[in-house]
């Protein structure tokens, strides 16, 4: 039984040490009325939006990430996110 634990242990702290991070760093967006919300470009290309409680994965597309609902453009344009409206919105 100690070895079965052991063994759980073991391989509990293996995952933890191959976690890689899977993506660049996080961008923080501000918005006029309050509205905010946060992105991060994944390895795969993709765009994680975290806004209104909700994270969207978006694929890049012609002119920034878009999932058919939810789209998002470097210059700081969301549209489609629970949340806003995202208006005006500056890196903050």
């Amino acid at each position: 039984m100690k070895k079965l634990l052991a063994l759980a242990l073991v391989a509990a702290l293996a995952a933890c040490g191959t976690t890689a991070q899977t993506g660049g760093p996080r961008t923080d967006w501000r918005c006029d009325g309050g509205a905010a919300y946060s992105v991060r470009i994944t390895n795969a290309g993709a765009a994680e939006i975290f806004a209104g409680g909700q994270l969207y994965t978006l694929a890049a597309s012609g002119s920034g990430y878009s999932n058919g609902q939810v789209s998002y453009a470097d210059n700081g344009t969301l549209n489609g996110a629970a949340g806003g409206p995202y208006t005006n919105c500056r890196r903050s």
